[in-house]
């Protein structure tokens, strides 16, 4: 069994990436905050192509993260 500070480490870390990808399948928003806040231009599809991005990453990070809960 893993030590119980790394598995609250990861609990946490689920639940947080839960609420980045319900942010971001919300809509365009905030995707186009933080490239507005890193003083970052670009068009709507580019945007979009982003955040669908950003999405599939989150989901690959959330499975192996609770694929590396139980080690």
């Amino acid at each position: 069994m893993s030590n119980p500070a790394k598995r609250m480490r990861r609990e946490n870390a689920i639940e947080r990436l839960k609420e980045s990808m319900a942010s971001h399948e919300a809509n365009t928003q905030l995707t186009s905050k933080i490239l507005e806040d890193k003083g970052i231009f670009k068009t709507e599809d580019e945007v979009e192509k982003l955040r669908q991005k950003k999405l599939e990453r989150a989901k690959v990070c959330l499975e192996n993260t609770k694929s590396n809960l139980n080690k």
